[in-house]
């Protein structure tokens, strides 16, 4: 006989009854193992992959118009002229080269640092677990826009922080209600340790934190002895090639920047990093020693050999362009198929759509009735820790052909209407009668 033991990650494994096994080793699981959730984002990107689903849900870019060929020919060279040395261990802190592309890249933003200055990581996702790893408590209060990106606050709450959600409007987080909560937070006697933002083209809202935002942000952050942890992967994919002036040039003291090359070049390459302030720098490098002997050396050298080829700009841009396609197919589709107050927002880059639905249009519900009918998305729930984003999701353009695009929008749109009226119907039976 045997019975079945499930994990606070909802796995599924045999152990023999009265027999030493899964059941005793769960019982040895850290307190931190035992409190994480699973990602509600992997949860729906496991029940979706199947041949021909549309996918809404994957913040992936479009990866067709990169010029393999070119690519191919820079590999062959590097590794005919330096295999050995791109199959070895590297430096911890990435090689030279590439980092001195990236101090390129930040200058764009009006950032000014010095390449010894920046840590490369196995991708931005890694970054932010050494930078949290390093400056984040149990019980530490992290500020974060409302929604936010599921991945960091997953590694904020995986270092037992607590999340506070700020509300957002058109010009990204309110200052005001970001006062409002740092007051109440030191009211009830935590500790406030820094604010998580994404300042352009904001994962999943796709906003971007105005420009007189960034600094009334930076100056509460700064008089309240926050850090700033300010995540940056979107910010050279504005759909007009407009790139804004990052938060971390005016509060370089109190700012951990990170980067990412997976949406402007590929994801798997795995390369991202951090720029900390000067004092923290030897910390972030001892912490990610002892979660990567280094990245990748072979990958960042195919970087910085895309990077020297000045190509990579015109390239780029004509990405700005395909998304720009896809957002406006997308959004001239759901104006035709959504139901009556259905909302969404307008971003001007980036790869996300938020929308609101009517109230009762229950997302997390249908997701599993939608991928059913051949599409997918993400819940907004999975943005948020409070149990906030019923009515709401997300929809990620970029990486859907036109055609699929209208397709699976068209899909989406009759679920949510049949749901709509279905909840309409519902409010007015329980509505009193009125005599």
């Amino acid at each position: 006989m045997s019975i079945s033991v499930e994990s606070s990650a909802g796995a599924t494994a045999p152990a023999a009854a009265g027999a030493a096994g899964p059941s005793s080793a769960l019982q040895l699981l850290a307190d931190r193992a035992l409190a994480a959730r699973p990602s509600e984002v992997r949860k729906v990107f496991r029940a979706a992959q199947r041949p021909g689903i549309i996918s809404f849900a994957n913040g992936a870019p479009y990866l067709g118009a990169l010029p393999f060929d070119r690519i191919a020919e820079a590999a062959q060279r590097i590794l005919v002229e330096s295999g050995q040395h791109s199959f070895q261990y590297g430096a911890s802190d990435g090689i030279p080269e590439l980092r001195g592309h990236i101090t390129a890249l930040m200058a764009l933003e009006g950032i000014t640092a010095d390449p010894t200055q920046v840590l490369v990581t196995s991708g931005s996702q890694q970054a932010l677990d050494v930078a949290a790893r390093v400056l984040v408590n149990p019980g530490d209060v992290i500020f974060a826009e409302a929604p936010s990106y599921a991945g960091g606050m997953a590694v904020f709450t995986s270092y037992e922080a607590e999340i506070v959600h700020v509300p957002m409007d058109a010009d990204g987080l309110i200052p005001a209600e970001l006062e409002r909560l740092i007051g109440e937070v030191r009211a009830a006697g935590k500790t406030a340790k820094g604010l998580y933002t994404i300042p352009n083209f904001q994962n999943p809202g796709g906003v971007n934190l105005s420009a007189e935002r960034r600094l009334q942000v930076g100056e509460l952050c700064r008089s309240n002895d926050l850090l700033i942890f300010e995540d940056n992967p979107y910010g050279l994919l504005g759909f007009d090639g407009e790139t804004m002036r990052a938060i971390q040039p005016e509060f370089e003291d109190i700012t951990v920047y990170f980067g990412s090359f997976s949406k402007m070049i590929a994801p798997g390459l795995r390369v991202g990093w951090v720029l900390p302030p000067a004092s923290l720098y030897g910390h972030l490098v001892n912490a990610s020693e002892t979660s990567q002997l280094n990245p990748s050396v072979f990958s960042q050298q195919l970087i910085s050999a895309y990077l020297d080829d000045l190509s990579w700009e015109s390239k780029l841009s004509e990405y700005r362009g395909i998304y720009k396609e896809k957002f406006e197919a997308l959004v001239e589709t759901l104006e035709e198929v959504m139901p009556a107050g259905t909302t969404w927002n307008r971003p001007t880059g980036g790869f996300y759509l938020w929308v609101k639905l009517p109230e009762g249009v229950d997302t997390e519900a249908l997701v599993y009735e939608c991928i059913e009918r051949g599409v997918v998305y993400v819940p907004g729930t999975a943005f948020y820790t409070d149990g906030s984003g019923r009515s709401e999701l997300r929809m990620s353009f970029c990486l859907p052909p036109l055609e699929d695009i209208r397709k699976g929008a068209t899909i989406l749109g009759e679920v949510f209407t049949s749901a709509a009226a279905a909840a309409s119907s519902a409010s007015a039976q329980a509505a009193p009668t009125k005599y």
